[in-house]
């Protein structure tokens, strides 16, 4: 893998990190979805989907196939695609859906990412 790809990597890695760390406090106590606390860490949460999302479409513009071909258990498509939910129908998300993907979905698309992040690293 080439050092261009830690351009778009290393951030994508972080923004993951950053949901992880936000979701956290959300995954332990959902009643603090009722308070405003909570709400802004929802926020930072979707903010960093969007993010992502935009990183994981400019990654398979520049390596197309590289995702689905280096970990086909992910649903990239799905995951490039949440970016655009939270977009489009913003005042209309499940906050429990979004927990919910940060739980199950979150872990393997950082794990993966970490993974194309540590071989772009590697001398070619």
């Amino acid at each position: 893998m080439s050092g261009d790809l830690l351009l778009l990597l290393t951030p994508l890695r972080q923004a993951l990190e950053r949901i992880e760390r936000k979701a956290k406090p959300l995954l332990n106590d959902p009643d603090l979805l009722e308070q405003e606390e909570g709400q802004d860490l929802l926020d930072v949460i979707c903010m960093q989907f969007l993010a992502v999302g935009e990183a994981l479409k400019r990654l398979e513009k520049l390596r197309p196939g590289l995702l689905a071909a280096s970990f086909p258990e992910i649903d990239w498509k799905g995951a490039m695609g949440f970016r655009d939910v939270i977009a489009h129908q913003y005042f209309d998300l499940d906050a429990e859906q979004v927990l919910l993907i940060c739980q199950e979905a979150l872990p393997g698309v950082l794990d993966a990412i970490r993974s194309l992040e540590a071989r772009s690293r590697q001398p070619s």
